[in-house]
């Protein structure tokens, strides 16, 4: 299980030096010129168990260096569904792109919900096109508590470990583990997301398991005195779980540098040849604590 966001700091400067020592090496510029490909539709969209306005984001592909301003795509229609119950989605009049469900919206573990979003011409061929993806909400396991304590390997790294008590529900389980620091979500991008399985803990109890690492280098993770710290923990698909493992390893610089070529991240958006993205259906469990000073150093 991925205990710590940030774990791999340690080779980061092995990272960066390396590849700027090649660079600067060569005696010639490189200039290649990439391949240009189609126009897709980009989907984020989530729908979870907590009661508010549930988002999906659409916007329109652009080639790899493509410095061009983002695109969002306005008029779309675009609704949920349990298969009972369909939930409309309104586009923010504020931020072109952002489909929204009312605010008293939940979603239910043990439920499918599909997206449909139709009204749109992603390819500018005067043809409109219907996309829908579909995602199962999981059940959550449960959280007793959490603890803050001070974490200390070397000057390097060092900072905080958020520990985890509570009992796994049993069974193969995916997770996303994030942080809020009083009313801040420290986690607020995809690629700082703790993605873990719960392989080796079905059905066990969590003893003060190490979930999430807040590092003091980065200022957004700085934790003080009495700050209200929260764990988010996010119960997620297999699915969910290989986007987002898959997004990570695409966006953080390879180790060796030398590796293969990237591939196309997994999505659950149809027509897959027509969107890349995800629609994630996820059950959501929170526990806080007031942080408090502890000399505890591990090694």
């Amino acid at each position: 299980m991925n205990t710590m966001k940030k774990i791999k700091n340690k080779l980061k400067l092995a990272l960066y030096i390396i590849p700027a020592i090649f660079i600067t090496a060569c005696e010639e510029p490189i200039e290649d010129k990439l391949d240009s490909t189609y126009t897709r539709l980009v989907v984020d969209g989530t729908i979870t168990t907590d009661t508010m306005a549930h988002k999906v984001l659409l916007k329109y592909s652009n080639d790899a260096l493509n410095r061009n301003p983002i695109r969002f795509v306005s008029g779309a229609v675009v609704t949920i569904s349990d298969g009972t119950n369909t939930f409309n989605l309104h586009e923010n009049p504020k931020v072109p792109g952002e489909y929204l469900t009312d605010s008293n919206v939940y979603g239910v573990a043990g439920n499918t919900y599909t997206l449909n979003i139709s009204n749109v011409d992603v390819d500018d061929n005067g043809v409109k096109e219907t996309y829908t993806a579909s995602s199962y909400l999981p059940y959550m396991s449960r959280i007793d508590t959490i603890t803050v304590t001070d974490y200390i390997h070397n000057d390097k790294l060092r900072g905080w470990l958020i520990n985890l008590y509570g009992q796994d529900r049993g069974g193969r389980n995916y997770y996303l583990t994030k942080a809020i620091r009083n009313d801040t979500l420290v986690t607020d991008s995809l690629k700082e997301y703790g993605a873990a399985a719960n392989s080796g803990f079905e059905g066990e109890k969590y003893e003060g398991f190490a979930v999430y690492f807040l590092e003091k280098d980065d200022t957004t993770d700085i934790v003080r005195e009495n700050d209200r710290i929260t764990l988010e923990l996010n119960c997620i698909t297999k699915d969910y779980y290989d986007f987002v493992i898959g997004f990570q390893k695409e966006y953080f610089p390879k180790n060796p540098i030398f590796s293969g070529p990237s591939a196309n991240v997994t999505t659950n958006i149809s027509p897959k040849e027509k969107a890349v993205g995800f629609f994630a259906a996820y059950s959501v469990v929170r526990k806080s604590t007031i942080y408090k000073k502890r000399n505890k150093k591990y090694d």
